[in-house]
């Protein structure tokens, strides 16, 4: 966790985040709010934890909204509750899962089961990020 605010800060500080705020935003412009729930749950895959995938690409999502003009809580809401889908995934909850219930060596069953039901949920939850964008003036 201290490595991954580390990085986070050395990013921000850096301006590395901007950079890459900058170029999402260009090559995805009105599409990113269908991609936000994929970034949290790619974060969580790759770290383990929904907060350390918040860390980590909280400010990326909150750039990416500013620079498309969308609001930034709704990204980075889509980003957050994408990172609980990557949370099926990640490699760190089946290995902990598998042993916690005996069931050591089906960690690829595992993942090939619950790998089908995160890519839906993350289609969900970009779809419906994606269609309600239009409708937050009305809010």
């Amino acid at each position: 966790m201290v490595s991954i605010v580390a990085l986070a800060k050395v990013m921000a500080t850096s301006g590395m985040i901007n950079t890459i705020a900058i170029a999402v935003a260009d090559s995805t412009s009105s599409y990113f709010p269908f991609i936000s729930p994929l970034l949290g749950a790619l974060g969580t895959f790759v770290t383990g934890s929904d907060t350390s995938s918040n860390v980590l690409f909280g400010q990326l999502q909150m750039e990416v909204a500013n620079r498309i003009s969308i609001d930034s809580t709704w990204i980075v809401s889509a980003s957050a509750a994408g990172a609980t889908a990557g949370k099926m995934i990640s490699p760190q909850s089946i290995a902990v899962a598998t042993a916690a219930t005996g069931l050591t060596g089906y960690e690829g069953r595992i993942m090939n089961r619950t790998l089908a039901v995160c890519v839906g949920y993350v289609l969900v939850l970009g779809t419906l990020v994606y269609v309600a964008i239009p409708y937050l003036h009305l809010l």
